[in-house]
């Protein structure tokens, strides 16, 4: 039998099973507020979030919404990440009564608000700067910029400083207590000393129990394995694997192959970037990372959306991205395949257009978290499933693989080929009736099927 796979993106719902959303099979979507909305502010994220629930998403992680700082800055606006006011929200965000009413309608969609703590710098004008200059790094008694002078709108802070360090986490307290936010991610986890996040973990509390923790972070596993953050970012997978893939002249599915393998059962990446102290053995065995196709740092470094950045594999990666492992990232319009036209930088505004969705991708994104919180087989944490590699009788233009948790299978099938594709799996398929979520056709495994996809095309096979 040959089992035709047309449809990547079919509208309905991937299968009739349950939702269950558990920190295992998390789904986080990355707010620019500046640039989500046409008016740019809180209001115009908060009449977004019941479209977000549909979607599929758990928790709304907003970039630093906080007062900005003015000195020094590189664009018309200031970047996010240059803090005047760690207890203050910008007023080109809104007010705090409007962040009371997001907060609210959030948790009223099952969601969770994560905010966005840079804990390395803070901007040239911040409150600090006057009222507490020893918790600065300084250089011949002169206020220093990061990374040897590049990041030139921001100080760097001093990283050992205690009094510096109490004070930040009593900042953060401060939007658990008065605003109800349930997580935080950490800007450039890696830069301030490992104290400072063993304190913010311990102490900053919602209800007497603990909030959650995502770091900008893979050179220390460390941060993750001793308990300091749940989650790290899978920063190396996707600069040295997904975006190297993507822009080779053919595509290397050997090495594509070994990677996700790798990290699926493991959560490293070939070479992954270590801290000569924090060489440290099984970092994340019953943890997860956060996996990411685009965010702001891709649009803004990387040349732009992930159009440009992937090339014409965006889709088949898309599908990669929410079934390979840990927890997938949706970014500012990402569902709606925006087209940036370029690096968007985070000293402008330049505003999502909305009104030419890629409905498509819409549907596929849909699909994929439906997926996601209904497949016990695709979790990654506490409860991980393994990943293993499939060969076809076409290797050189299809990826295979299932995911496996207990009796539970899920099989993906990726076309990385300009043409329509039909091959075999002569071993490895689980047992049973197995229907694509994406396209709706049903197949009894075995060695003797044969399928077919189109080019670029997708499946992923859950039991019927």
């Amino acid at each position: 039998m040959t089992v035709v796979l047309g449809c990547t993106a079919c509208s309905k719902k991937a299968a009739e099973t349950v939702e269950e959303h558990i920190p295992e099979n998390r789904v986080i979507y990355e707010v620019f507020v500046r640039n989500f909305s046409p008016e740019g502010n809180l209001k115009g994220v908060e009449a977004q979030i019941p479209r977000l629930k549909e979607l599929g998403v758990d928790v709304v992680w907003l970039m630093p919404i906080y007062e900005l700082g003015d000195t020094g800055r590189w664009g018309a606006y200031s970047s996010p990440y240059a803090i005047k006011d760690y207890t203050k929200i910008d007023p080109d965000n809104g007010t705090e009564q409007d962040l009371r009413d997001l907060v609210k309608t959030i948790h009223d969609n099952g969601m969770e608000i994560w905010f966005d703590w840079v804990g390395n710098h803070t901007a040239m004008d911040n409150v600090w700067v006057t009222s507490n200059p020893e918790f600065y790094s300084k250089k011949d008694g002169d206020f220093v910029h990061p990374f040897g002078g590049a990041w030139k709108d921001v100080y760097e802070l001093d990283r050992d400083n205690e009094a510096m360090q109490d004070e930040m986490v009593k900042a953060m307290q401060y939007w658990v207590d008065n605003f109800d936010i349930d997580g935080f991610r950490c800007d450039y986890a890696s830069g301030p000393s490992p104290e400072l996040w063993r304190k913010a973990s311990e102490r900053v509390l919602k209800d007497g129990k603990r909030v959650a923790w995502l770091a900008e972070d893979s050179s220390k596993p460390s941060l993750v394995k001793n308990g300091y953050f749940d989650y790290n970012y899978c920063w190396d997978f996707q600069e040295k694997v997904l975006k190297e893939f993507a822009n080779e002249p053919e595509p290397d599915l050997a090495m594509l192959r070994k990677a996700c393998e790798q990290l699926a059962n493991t959560g490293l990446t070939e070479g992954e970037s270590k801290a000569p102290e924090d060489t440290i053995t099984d970092p994340y065995a019953g943890r997860s990372r956060m996996v990411y196709i685009v965010n702001h740092d891709v649009l803004q470094d990387q040349g732009g959306s992930e159009d440009i950045v992937y090339n014409k594999y965006f889709r088949p990666l898309t599908v990669l991205q929410f079934t390979v492992y840990g927890i997938p990232l949706i970014y500012n319009g990402q569902e709606i395949q925006y087209k940036s036209g370029g690096r968007i930088s985070l000293a402008e505004k330049t505003p999502i257009d909305w009104s030419q969705p890629d409905t498509t991708m819409t549907a596929l994104i849909k699909n994929l978290t439906h997926l996601k919180h209904t497949q016990p087989a695709l979790r990654t944490g506490s409860q991980s499933g393994t990943l293993t590699n499939l060969s076809t009788t076409d290797d050189a233009s299809i990826y295979a693989y299932k995911r496996t948790l207990g009796d539970e299978n899920v099989v993906v099938m990726l076309n990385f080929s300009d043409e329509e594709k039909e091959f075999t799996i002569p071993a490895g398929l689980p047992e049973g009736t197995y229907r694509d979520a994406l396209g709706g056709e049903t197949v009894e495994f075995s060695p003797q099927a044969s399928f077919t996809l189109p080019a670029l095309g997708s499946a992923v096979f859950v039991r019927k």
